[in-house]
């Protein structure tokens, strides 16, 4: 979910905490979005954020920890690696008989290290932002190693271990983040003008940001006072809210289990009724002829776009957009208290609403400006929607389907009609995505374009380097430039629904930073999928295109984490990066799948190696535009919700004021074409919002569009001039601005440095979407 939708978009130095750190989500816009695994910790930026020191330190005796917290650390098995955790290890250490007293241990001992170092913070940058470096780092490093166990092996003990250590964990973060020894040092250095002058500009950007983000986490209180018990109290309420929220999410999905036999499922290719009774197998449903509907999207999302049992559509959906609104596992009053303690926050802090709190460190600034681009986009989609719409039903009615549409005829009747326009399934067109080709394609876009070599690291060169993983069919991938190694990241492709969250997300292993002997810490990366496994052993993941389009946008986020030049790890890579700009490397990769000449690099049939025909190629193009004012209405409606929520809404307080679905159920008026259903119930599984770090911030997506969509454009401007040699030249420009200077560039700077002007371009999105016409 950067999740995070989020996630955790996702997902950059999050000024949260979070499980999962840097956890950013994929959403891409013509699909249902994934919900943001993650759960954000309302607390502070700090924990995962550390700042490496220049060359000039303090005297050792101020910034080395305590031998007792320096021997601690290195019998601590979560913190005992340089780049690479070792994963299968660390699961054996997860239960909470024996990984609750680590942590407890390892957190106390840092809570008394970081007292002892606040007693010498100093208005320099190494008294300050150095100084606590060392410490950050290892609390960020141990925790996400829970945090990304919770995402993709979450099991019981996993949850009773983050929930026992949740509110120690936010003590912590507090305690940094509210620390006046190191507020005023920062103030003062900023206010000495010899000292702040001697920075250089990523230096004095992050003071900015952290002075910032102390003040968001309650800095100016008085020790002691009544607002800054309340402040904490709410702090460590939110988190475990989020928690709660994405574990109900998750338990609900995986309660699901609608078993019917194979009659009831007309419409379905052979291929996937094989993995529908597989899925049955899998869950322990032995009879003869079980087939398995589950909630999962790779299950859930394909049989709503090819089943012809309306019948078991209406059941299937009806029980998809109630999910955890019920029982044990009911988010309703969740989110009516996760908006009440938002908003009181808001108003400690001093502003007017969550909302205004939210925005005030994004690009847009301000809820009004958010909302003029969302207009924007309305005025331009709302027609051609309705155009979409009436084709839709018109040949629905030619094929014999009832009309009006209902909410879950709408994926059905758009997978037939996009069958009927373009003569090809997605299931056919799959047999051209098998995952080793595509990422064949994806690295050679990499080569070609930003000029860094990707290669999978073999079983036998893993086990000489010392690296497990924490499945079997996780793989690892270096990145070189020339001789020299740049980055690393893990690749878990598959769904595993028993244990994986659902969505798409990448996330931070390590982050670039130097010592102060020069020594790089180069990134390790997470980049997490959930496309289908292989059928068999014998047999590539065969992947649908919007997996491929997934594919390419973690990638894309993980290209920033990995070729940022940045050596300080508060600003290096996706950290420090404004929320609705971070979306921009991911989205900008997406491009890349429905050109001609790269489809041709990243596809080919899996058992003849046969290219793509054209007929498909020429499809997979036109498919851009496919009701592609539909899905903008969609994603508009998800960010105007967000938004309303945070800024206008006051939850329920008797059963006569309106509800959180009332407000969407009024919203959706306008942005939602086809009947809803009174039951939608779907902001309980709204995971970006409640469970990852878009609150407020949903609308990112289309803001970082844009931008991304513009930046495609300067290519397709330079291959038009200069051809190849104009694409590896603006690729390089791309990689200088956007790719490497990660957040310690303002993004208005770094894109001026890029694209030449101040200003987006938002007709470039529009063209993409073919909307430009109807929208002038």
């Amino acid at each position: 979910m950067l999740r995070q939708g989020i996630a955790r978009i996702s997902s950059r130095q999050v000024r949260n905490l979070t499980p999962s750190v840097n956890r950013i989500a994929f959403n891409a816009a013509k699909h249902t979005p994934t919900k943001a695994p993650g759960i954000i910790f309302q607390a502070v930026r700090a924990i995962g954020s550390t700042a490496s020191a220049p060359k000039q330190l303090l005297p050792k005796q101020l910034v080395m920890p305590s031998r007792a917290f320096a021997t601690q650390v290195s019998e601590n098995p979560f913190l005992n690696w340089q780049l690479f955790p070792d994963f299968q290890n660390l699961l054996t250490q997860c239960k909470p008989a024996t990984a609750i007293p680590i942590f407890e241990k390892f957190l106390d001992n840092a809570e008394q290290q970081f007292k002892q170092l606040e007693t010498n913070f100093k208005p320099t940058w190494e008294g300050s932002i150095g100084l606590v470096q060392k410490l950050e780092d290892d609390i960020s490093r141990a925790y996400g190693i829970l945090a990304h166990f919770n995402g993709v092996k979450n099991s019981d003990d996993i949850r009773q271990t983050l929930e026992a250590l949740q509110p120690k964990i936010v003590k912590l973060g507090l305690q940094l983040n509210q620390s006046l020894p190191k507020y005023n040092a920062l103030l003062e250095l900023r206010e000495t003008a010899s000292s702040w002058n001697a920075l250089d500009a990523t230096q004095k950007r992050i003071v900015e940001q952290t002075l910032r983000d102390m003040k968001h986490a309650g800095v100016g209180f008085a020790p002691g006072s009544p607002e800054k018990i309340r402040f904490n109290e709410i702090r460590e309420r939110l988190s475990k809210l989020s928690l709660t929220f994405g574990n109900n999410v998750l338990d609900a999905t995986k309660a699901y289990k609608e078993v019917v036999d194979k009659s009831h499922l007309s419409g379905l290719s052979d291929k996937f009724l094989e993995t529908l009774s597989k899925n049955a197998k899998r869950l322990g449903i032995e009879h003869e002829g079980a087939y398995c509907i589950t909630l999962d999207f790779p299950i859930y999302g394909p049989f709503m776009q090819n089943c012809s049992n309306r019948a078991l559509r209406e059941k299937v959906y009806l029980s998809n957009i109630v999910k955890a609104s019920t029982g044990k596992v009911n988010n309703e009053p969740i989110i009516n208290e996760i908006l009440a303690l938002r908003q009181e926050e808001s108003e400690l802090l001093g502003y007017k609403t969550y909302a205004d709190l939210s925005l005030s460190v994004k690009m847009a600034q301000s809820v009004p400006a958010a909302e003029e681009l969302l207009d924007r986009l309305f005025d331009a989609s709302v027609n051609p929607a309705k155009a979409e719409l009436s084709k839709l039903t018109d040949y629905a009615a030619e094929i014999g389907h009832p009309t009006p549409l209902a909410a879950w005829d709408i994926s059905y009747i758009s997978e037939q009609y996009r069958k009927h326009l373009f003569k090809y399934d997605e299931e056919t067109i799959a047999q051209y995505f098998a995952l080793p080709k595509v990422l064949d394609g994806l690295f050679t876009v990499a080569s070609e374009v930003l000029g860094v070599d990707v290669e999978e690291i073999d079983a036998a060169e893993q086990r000489a380097m010392g690296i497990t993983t924490w499945h079997k069919d996780v793989k690892v991938f270096k990145v070189t430039e020339g001789e020299e190694v740049r980055a690393y990241f893990y690749g878990d492709f598959y769904s595993r629904p028993e244990e994986k969250r659902s969505g798409a997300w990448m996330d931070t292993v390590t982050t670039r930073s130097k010592d102060k002997n020069g020594s790089v810490r180069i990134p390790v990366a997470y980049l997490i999928c959930n496309q289908p496994a292989p059928a068999s052993a014998d047999e590539p993941s065969l992947m649908k295109f919007r997996d491929v389009e997934t594919l390419f946008h973690e990638f894309g986020h993980c290209l920033q984490h990995m070729l940022t030049t940045v050596d300080y790890p508060q600003a290096s890579g996706i950290n420090g990066v404004e929320w609705d700009f971070v979306e921009v490397a991911s989205q900008f990769m997406e491009n890349f799948c429905n050109e001609p000449e790269w489809l041709n690099k990243h596809t080919g049939h899996y058992k003849t190696g046969e290219p793509m025909e054209q007929g498909m190629v020429d499809a997979l193009i036109k498919n851009r535009e496919f009701l592609s004012g539909l899905a903008t209405l969609r994603q508009i409606h998800f960010s105007k919700t967000d938004l309303f929520l945070h800024a206008y809404f006051n939850p329920p307080k008797s059963s006569s004021d309106k509800s959180v679905f009332d407000v969407e159920a009024e919203l959706a008026k306008k942005t939602v074409l086809y009947p809803r259903v009174p039951e939608d119930r779907f902001l309980c599984s709204f995971s970006h919002i409640f469970g990852g770090g878009y609150a407020a911030g949903y609308y990112s997506y289309k803001w970082s569009e844009t931008y991304s969509a513009d930046a495609y454009a300067a290519f397709e401007e330079a291959m038009s001039k200069d051809g190849q040699k104009g694409v590896r030249e603006e690729g390089k420009l791309y990689r200088d601005t956007v790719l490497a200077l990660g957040g310690g560039t303002p993004p208005q700077d770094v894109w001026k440095m890029f694209r030449g002007r101040p200003e987006v371009n938002i007709d470039a999105l529009l063209r993409h979407s073919g909307l430009l016409s109807t929208s002038k």
